[in-house]
């Protein structure tokens, strides 16, 4: 006949494991994404209206932004017909680190 084994293991400690786990898999699960503007509002921006996007976050901070200069993550439509780029961890990063300097009330002018 076995023995059961019991091991006790701090709840904070659980908790630190469970929450550096869950930003592995984030960071495995967006890692070489690019997504579409629709992709992008719905995981970054609380669903905001596609011109929402685009006047207080693509416009506001596009020279942050653009994938061409350092740090940057958006592929610019080039008009109609032209489809906006994002690549998905580094504007996850940004967005984070810069959520704040959003203004997240504002309305369409």
């Amino acid at each position: 006949m076995q023995k059961a084994v019991s091991i006790s293991i701090p709840t904070e400690e659980i908790k630190h494991i469970v929450l550096e786990l869950a930003e592995s898999e984030l960071r495995s699960a967006i890692s070489g994404k690019t997504w579409t503007l629709d992709e992008f509002r719905k995981n970054c921006c609380f669903n905001r209206e596609r011109a929402w996007v685009t006047l207080y976050i693509f416009s506001k901070f596009k020279d942050e932004i653009d994938y061409h200069k350092p740090g940057g993550w958006l592929r610019p439509s080039k008009g109609k017909g032209s489809a906006y780029g994002i690549f998905a961890k580094p504007a996850c990063e940004w967005m984070e680190k810069n959520r704040d300097r959003i203004e997240w009330e504002a309305k369409m002018p």
